[in-house]
């Protein structure tokens, strides 16, 4: 229980923008997770750094959530201080050049309109992607087309402004980012916004790209029930026969697990890389799907299947 100075500090921070015992359900895609012990919206940069320092001179531990679109939070919840990004004061977007300015907490379905309406190609890729912009750059979120291409957040990125813990500003190069394969480099500070490298292109051109690849997510991925996309990253390497191996839902489907379920989660029969929420599952439900996959797979093909969905608390 939080002293009630504590309290006071934190609801002064950022006024009327901080509650308490928060469910975290109402802010992930999956519709899972117990409470925040303090959930804070702050509305600007100054309120940010003001929480931020209620909660360093409190020792209160800070977790930022975006849009909640990987996340996977714990039917205990999440102690101390939860800070989302979602206010009108972090969702802009403007152009310099052939570059965008996105703010964090730019849903990324925004993203790709605002690039179509500029007429700038390169973040099409992002369609039926859900999230946004500060959750991209620290995910480096990425996709393949229909053709098998490749695509990831880090590749149109020329730099990202963030905060430190501390309260400072600092601008990051995408070169210092460390931008690998859903992970970065950064460790405790928080995306304000991202600048994005792209092309020129005929908006019409940009838009029936993003309409083939919205028809190609729809056909390949489940759309059922609430989810947070791929739960396991694409293991690389090679099967025991020399084969590459073709990804995780693969290697799920053929340990014979497609449609197995576990309270109210089920491994989609559509899918199965994605777990859904058919009937107000709880995280442990998940959790337990989890086990099992990797258990079976490691069992069937050698292969160790990492999480691609984020688990909070850590």
């Amino acid at each position: 229980m939080l002293k009630t100075a504590l309290r006071d500090e934190l609801i002064a921070a950022a006024p009327g923008r901080v509650r308490f015992d928060e469910p975290m359900r109402f802010h992930t895609t999956f519709h899972i997770g117990g409470p925040a012990e303090v959930w804070a919206e702050p509305q600007d940069e100054q309120q940010l750094r003001r929480l931020l320092a209620v909660a360093r001179e409190a020792d209160l531990p800070v977790t930022m959530v975006g849009g909640g679109a990987n996340l996977l939070v714990r039917d205990e919840g999440i102690p101390g201080l939860v800070i989302h990004l979602g206010s009108p004061g972090f969702q802009g977007c403007r152009r310099k050049g052939n570059t965008l300015i996105a703010q964090a907490a730019l849903p990324l379905d925004w993203l790709i309109r605002q690039a179509q309406k500029e007429g700038l190609s390169g973040v099409e890729f992002l369609a039926g992607v859900p999230g946004r912009v500060g959750g991209a750059v620290r995910m480096n979120a990425g996709t393949h087309d229909e053709e098998g291409r490749v695509h990831q957040f880090g590749d149109v990125v020329d730099c990202v402004k963030v905060m430190t813990p501390s309260g400072e500003i600092r601008v990051i190069p995408a070169g210092e980012m460390g931008f690998q394969y859903r992970s970065t480099r950064l460790n405790g500070e928080i995306v304000l916004e991202a600048e994005l490298r792209l092309t020129p292109d005929a908006p019409n051109r940009i838009e029936e790209r993003v309409k083939q690849l919205w028809a190609y997510k729809k056909w390949t991925q489940d759309w059922s029930a609430p989810s947070v996309g791929c739960i396991f990253k694409n293991p690389r390497g090679l099967l025991p026969d020399g084969s590459k191996i073709p990804g995780a839902g693969w290697l799920v489907e053929q340990a014979g697990l497609k449609g197995r379920k576990a309270g109210g989660a089920v491994i989609s029969p559509a899918h199965a890389n994605f777990i859904v929420n058919v009937a107000n599952a709880r995280a442990a439900d998940v959790f337990a799907l989890i086990d099992e996959a990797r258990a079976s797979v490691k069992k069937k093909f050698g292969v160790d299947l990492e999480l691609e969905v984020q688990v909070l608390p850590r």
